[in-house]
Parts: C-alpha cells; structure tokens; sequence
C-alpha cells in the first residue's frame, strides 16, 4: 500500500505527487477507470441513433440510456453499503468485473434485447465502481492529496466530453458502433491492470447489515423499479403508457426521500435546494440525448457530425465550469443559479425552435451550447456547497444523495422525453422535437422558482 508521505535528504517530512513513483500507477488506473466510465455515457451518445437504427428498433434508443441510469441507483447504494461491510476491494473487484461483462456483452450484442441487456449490466458496474474509486482514495491517498486526486478526475470527465463524441463517430464510421465499446472495454482492462497491486493491498472488512443500510438499499430498489416503469410507460398502448407514468410519478417522489436530505422535494433553503437543484439541473442534462436523435432524424447527419455537435457542448460545458471557478467569490449561489437557469432555458429553447422551423442543424448545436454552459457554470457550486455546509460525518450520505439525485433527474427528463415523441409520433419530425425540448424546457421553471429573489415585507 502506497506510503503517504516520504523523506526528502534534509530529513523535512513532504508529501507525494500523486503522480510521484509511490502513486503513479493507482492514479493513472483510477483515471483512466474513470475516463472509460466517463466515455460509456458520454461518447455512446453520439452513436446511439446508429446503434438502434442498425439493431432495428430505434423506438428504444431512450431506453438505452434510462436503463443503465436506473440500475446504477441500486449500484451505488449497494456498493457504498458493501464498502462500509466487507471494504472497497470487494466493491471495486466485483464493480469492475460486471462493468467488463456488460461491455463484453455490447460488443458482441446481436439483437437489441441483448443490447439493453448489457446496458443494464454496464449502469450497474459504473455505478459501483465509481462508488469504490470514491472509498480507494479516502483509504490510499493522504488528506493533503485527495483535492489533486479530484482535480484530476474532472479532466478525466471533461476530455471525453470534449472529444469522446467525434471519436466515437469516427470509431463507428470507419470500423463499427461495436468499436465503441470495445475501445471502453479495452480502457477499462488496463485500468484495472494498473490498479490491481494497490487493490490487493486493501484490508478487508467483517461488518454486518444495519437497518439503515437495509432501508437505504430497499428504497434504492423502489427508486429504480419506479424509473424504469417510467422510462418503458412511453412503450406501452397509448392508456397504459400515461397510467403507467402516472402512477410511477409519485412512487419516485416516495422512494428518494430516504436517499436525500430531509426537505429536498419541497427546495427548503440550504442543502435541500442544493440536492432539489441538482434534480432539475440534471433534468436539463437528461435532454442532451435527444440533440444527436434530433440531428439524426431531422437532419440526416451521421455519427460523425452528431459527435462533433455534442463535443461543442462539452467544449460551453468546461468554458461555464472555469469561468465560474474564476469568479466564484464575485457570485453568490442565487446569482449563480438565476445565471444558469436563464442560459439553460434560452439555449432549450433555440434548439425547440431551430428544430420547429427546420432553421440550419448548427443553431440547434449552438442552442444546446449554451444550455450546457449554463449547466457548466452552476454544477462546480451544486457539487462544493452542500458539503461545505454539511458536517464531515455527512459527506458520505451527501454525497450519494448528489448521485443519485442527478441520476434521477436525468431519468425523469429521459421518459418525458419519449412520452412526448411517442405521443407525436404521427406528426412531422420537426413538430415532434419542437413539442419535446418545449416540454424538457419546463425543468427550468421549478429551478428558477426555487432561487426566486426572497420576499422583503416592509412595515408600515
């Protein structure tokens, strides 16, 4: 197990880089484990439109992305409760194991039932696997190193945002969609390669099952039963499908309250509005799949260029997030989250309206540009602050209430999104995306509503 610390000749004690000789090898394992699960949800995107297209069934290309979302709820919560009993070995062994299998599964999938399959396989071994990294540095890096360790794995999210799209449609035209995942599988392999020798070092536990962890894990499994009726109700005959969301609505409501703080579905000032905001951010999020699906069908463009259109998200997304860094103290949070909720809903908005006029396919990408810098600009604060104003011994639970708060909202906006489609499904295509990043546009008034400027009662 890498030390953490070393003697420097004047015999003062100094730390390691965390790419010095003692870390080096877990680092680039932990990155690049992070890059491959970072590319399998952002980098697939570009190509999903061929993939269902190729397998025969693009009216499940929404499911290909709700499914491995739902499952990963039950992951991280199963893989933070296995962590805290048995330790983060087992958690990141078996994650990465089942992560391997699902994209194994992908690249040879022959039909898109077995395609749905493993995406279901891959939610749930990124799920635990990003829970274990979590656990891996809080047990091998020392304190003084762990906010490098972090800084790091925002560019191991970013660069397969800024450039996983072109690639994987490059990747897909040239060779094949499979491709896609065999490059993710191959990243995967050498990670955990390079991460194996840290990883035997890690002591194992013998806990037992807390009814907490118990209630945590039950709930996990309602929130994902919930999110997956949702996102398959578009499927069903037309009654069934809107029963089906309806009833799922509430159940969803239900079911995350144990999993986040107390008051977050009612935005109660503090933590709650932070975790409330991150839902209806990540609903925003939740419409960037349908950009490449709008591109495809209304404008005949290939993965290539699809790619290209969501890597100049990814490139508005990094310009948010560093402006906003750089001017943090100059912001306060509301001022932040007014900012984000008017780029988010100006840039829906043009890509709505790009796509009802049949206006050239680049104002749409452009509209979609803005709204990823508006989410940019706010997710660092969303990210920072609940812990900043919660104790150290909630860090663990904020921190999941943070996942699974944005998987949630992106499940939600995912099967709003095809509930919308399926029900225009006998209208023009431009008709049809028109309506539907009309309706996702609708995220953003809860949002601005929760951060409405306060009230000042004046005494007469």
């Amino acid at each position: 197990m890498p030390s953490s610390a070393t003697r420097s000749d004047s015999g003062d004690s100094r730390v390691d880089g965390i790419f010095s000789p003692t870390y080096f090898a877990t680092t680039i394992g932990l990155l690049m484990a992070i890059t491959a699960c970072a590319f399998d949800n952002t980098a697939v995107t570009a190509v999903m439109p061929r993939i269902t297209e190729e397998l025969g069934n693009t009216d499940a290309y929404s499911l290909a992305f709700s499914i491995p979302f739902a499952v990963s709820i039950v992951a991280m919560v199963a893989a933070g409760i296995t962590t805290d009993i048995a330790g983060a070995r087992l958690s990141m062994l078996t994650g990465t194991g089942i992560l391997t299998a699902g994209l194994g599964l992908a690249v040879i999938a022959p039909d898109m039932t077995v395609f749905l399959i493993s995406r279901g396989i891959q939610g749930f071994g990124i799920g635990a696997v990003i829970v274990a990294i979590y656990a891996i540095i809080a047990q091998m890096y020392p304190a003084a190193l762990r906010p490098r360790i972090f800084a790091a794995f925002a560019g191991a999210w970013v660069i397969p945002s800024l450039i996983g799209p072109a690639f994987a449609g490059i990747l897909t035209e040239s060779l094949s969609w499979h491709s896609v995942f065999l490059f993710t599988l191959f990243l995967l392999i050498i990670a955990a390669i390079l991460m194996l020798p840290a990883i035997r070092t890690l002591p194992a536990r013998r806990g037992s099952l807390s009814r907490t962890g118990i209630r945590m894990l039950g709930a996990a499994l309602l929130l994902s039963a919930a999110t997956g009726i949702l996102n398959y109700s578009p499927h069903l005959a037309l009654g069934t499908g809107l029963v089906s969301f309806i009833i799922a609505a509430p159940l969803i409501a239900v079911s995350i309250q144990p999993l986040v703080p107390a008051g977050t579905l009612r935005g109660r000032i503090g933590v709650p509005r932070l975790i409330a905001s991150r839902i209806l951010t990540d609903m925003v999020l939740g419409a960037e799949i349908y950009v490449p699906l709008l591109l495809a069908q209304a404008y005949g463009l290939g993965p290539t260029l699809t790619g290209l259109g969501l890597t100049a998200s990814g490139v508005t997304w990094f310009m948010g997030s560093q402006i906003q860094a750089h001017f943090a103290d100059d912001w306060s949070m509301p001022a932040v989250a007014r900012f984000s909720g008017a780029a988010m809903a100006t840039g829906l908005l043009i890509v709505a309206v790009t796509a009802g006029v049949g206006a050239p396919w680049l104002l749409a990408v452009a509209g979609w540009g803005l709204s990823a810098f508006g989410i940019g600009f706010i997710y660092p604060r969303l990210s920072s602050e609940p812990f900043e104003l919660s104790t150290p011994e909630q860090s663990g639970f904020i921190g999941s209430a943070l996942q699974v708060a944005g998987i949630t909202g992106m499940t939600l906006s995912i099967a709003i999104g095809a509930l919308t489609l399926a029900l225009l499904n006998s209208v023009d295509v431009h008709t049809r995306f028109l309506t539907t990043f009309l309706v996702l546009a609708g995220s953003v008034t809860p949002f601005m509503l929760l951060w409405r400027p306060a009230r000042v009662t004046r005494v007469h």
